[in-house]
């Protein structure tokens, strides 16, 4: 019987903040799990706990080196709730704000799904590189049977 090894969700990656990852070229994130109005100290807030892999810049891009971030809160209104049907999914996007449709509010921030073919095959290959290593790493584990 083999096992099926699974990350336990964690919060060790803090709260994202948009402005810290606003001009990233891609941003590759994994949805573990969603809470709808998951009681904060602030009220409740809707909740999605996720693996968030930033390529700051074009040069992290091309290297393939990005920043990762295993169990990162996003509790963004409209990210949040954009993530909901994605748990145990990937996507691939960028982060850009929309102006305010009343006087006064702020832009909200919203995710844009990446148009630029090249960079997003860059990320598809980040992710079967990562993907191929650990395959390779259980696969060289010793049999304990």
């Amino acid at each position: 019987m083999s096992l099926n090894f699974v990350d336990i969700p964690s919060t060790g990656g803090g709260w994202l903040k948009p402005n810290d990852v606003k001009d990233a070229p891609a941003l590759l994130i994994e949805v573990n799990s969603y809470e709808a109005q998951r009681p904060t100290p602030n009220g409740p807030k809707d909740s999605a706990l996720c693996d968030v892999t930033v390529f700051k810049d074009k040069a992290a891009l091309d290297a393939l080196s990005p920043e990762i971030n295993k169990g990162m809160r996003i509790e963004q209104t409209l990210l949040a709730r954009d993530l909901a049907g994605m748990v145990g999914s990937a996507t691939i996007v960028q982060l850009t704000q929309i102006p305010p449709k009343r006087p006064g509010a702020y832009p909200a921030w919203v995710w844009r799904p990446i148009t630029d073919a090249s960079v997003r095959q860059a990320v598809i290959q980040y992710a079967e590189q990562r993907e191929a290593a650990v395959t390779a790493a259980a696969a060289e584990a010793p049999s304990f049977d």
